[in-house]
């Protein structure tokens, strides 16, 4: 399984929030997704470790990198990326194979 992490920085997010994370739901939802999960982040303990200047994270599962190529590829990702990445100052994407 390929887990796709990807973590959005807004530029206005009191403005922009909720579309980005509507957004969201709209990709995670395309035909080669697993799995996925969205969110903010939590209100976990400040630590030295713990990197919480995110406004949005989102977690992708793939059953396999075709799958996760795919994705890419899709229309409703692309149009997702055409639609918000003025929204975005930043997006760091991690990916990891399980």
């Amino acid at each position: 399984m390929i887990v796709h992490q990807v973590y959005f920085w807004l530029h206005e997010p009191e403005k922009n929030l909720d579309a980005v994370i509507d957004g969201c739901k709209k990709i995670a939802n395309t035909k080669s997704v697993k799995s996925h999960a969205i969110g903010k982040p939590a209100a976990t303990e400040k630590r030295e470790v713990i990197d919480d200047s995110y406004h949005i994270a989102l977690v992708v599962n793939f059953e396999t990198i075709e799958d996760h190529d795919q994705y890419q590829v899709d229309p409703i990702h692309l149009q997702f990326i055409e639609d918000h990445k003025d929204k975005w100052s930043s997006v760091k994407i991690y990916d990891f194979e399980v």
